[in-house]
This record gives C-alpha cells, structure tokens and sequence, in this order.
C-alpha cells in the first residue's frame, strides 16, 4: 500500500502495523509539524511480525517536486523489493503547492511524475483518491495523474 496524502495515513498504519502481509509506505507532511502529530514517524517501522513492514517517509515544509520525487523512488525501491501482487495507492492532492491546508509544494507535474513512477511499477493498481481542498486544481491535478498512468500502460 502506498499512501501520498498530505496527511499519514495513521488509521491505514494501525490496521497493518502488526502484519507482514502487507508493505505499508507513506509519504506526508512531517509529523512533528503537521496533523496528525502523533503518527508517520521515521522510527515507527511496524511491530512484532510486521517490524520491517512499515515505511513512513516525513516531509519537510516547504517540500517541492525534488524533494516529494526523491522520497517516492524510495518508497517504489521498498515497494519493488516487496513484490506486491497488487498496489493500492491513497491518492491525495493535498500535498499541492496551492492546497490551502498543505505545508508541502507538490506541483501538476509533479503529480504527473509521480503517476509515471507509480504505473511503471507494473502489479495491477487501485487508486483511491482522497484529499484535495484546492477545488481549483483538483481537476487538473487528477487529469494529469490519470493521463500520465495511461502513457505508461499503453
């Protein structure tokens, strides 16, 4: 499961933290200045079997395509590395540069990048979009992601 949410995905990580059937990674605002400050810490990896099973990538404020780019090839390495038989990705375009709730400065194309990286993974995907509170470029963030997908897929 990858989670792009400006915010983490605390509810997600609980559900699977004690589990290593599923690989839960997410990037997000960083947790020691954004909601929720109680969870998406570096340290938190999982528990008991699923030590190893959690990945939480925190941003800095002020996080631009570079940096958001960055941290998800490392999430598509661990996520590789787990060879998942299918990916659901928690899709939010919070994290844009224009969000009026997002510390962070995630631009259409970079959406558009991201979306190249994610589909180039290959394992059947689900994409579950979620935040989003710029209405005015919501649409547009949305269309270049699903546009970028299908350059890959076809």
């Amino acid at each position: 499961m990858l989670d792009i949410d400006v915010h983490h995905g605390n509810g997600t990580q609980a559900i699977f933290y004690h589990r290593a059937d599923v690989l839960f990674v997410s990037l997000h605002a960083d947790p020691t200045a954004f909601y929720p400050f109680f969870s998406g810490h570096a340290q938190e990896r999982g528990a008991g079997p699923g030590l190893g099973y959690t990945l939480n990538l925190p941003l800095a404020p002020g996080s631009d395509d570079r940096v958001f780019l960055a941290a998800l090839d490392r999430a598509l390495d661990a996520i590789r590395a787990y060879a998942p038989g299918a990916l659901v990705v928690s899709l939010g375009f919070d994290a844009f540069a224009g969000d009026p709730l997002s510390p962070l400065e995630v631009t259409t194309e970079g959406y558009a990048r991201a979306a190249r990286a994610i589909a180039g993974l290959g394992p059947p995907t689900a994409l579950i979009q979620e935040g989003g509170y710029d209405r005015a470029s919501l649409g547009a963030n949305l269309a270049a992601f699903l546009a970028a997908c299908e350059e890959v897929r076809s």
